[in-house]
């Protein structure tokens, strides 16, 4: 199933506060990510390995979509 195109604005930015995601309360410094276009949809919190690991993945292709717009399928054992 193809994904739906809709309209959407990511944006990110780093904060100390970690008040809104208690579960990572530890960390000196949170990334937060989320769809300016649909705030209500919630923010995903990411601590600064989190957030270098998803970077790197990013880089590595493993969020392309193929030609009709779908995630590829993951190999067998991932």
């Amino acid at each position: 199933m193809a994904m739906e195109e809709t309209e959407s604005r990511v944006e990110v930015y780093v904060t100390t506060d970690t008040s809104q995601a208690p579960h990572k309360a530890g960390e000196p410094k949170l990334y937060v990510m989320y769809d300016a276009a649909k705030p209500e949809a919630g923010k995903l919190y990411f601590t600064e390995a989190e957030w270098d690991a998803f970077v790197l993945g990013v880089k590595d292709g493993e969020f392309d979509l193929d030609e009709d717009g779908n995630l590829p399928l993951l190999p067998a054992g991932e």
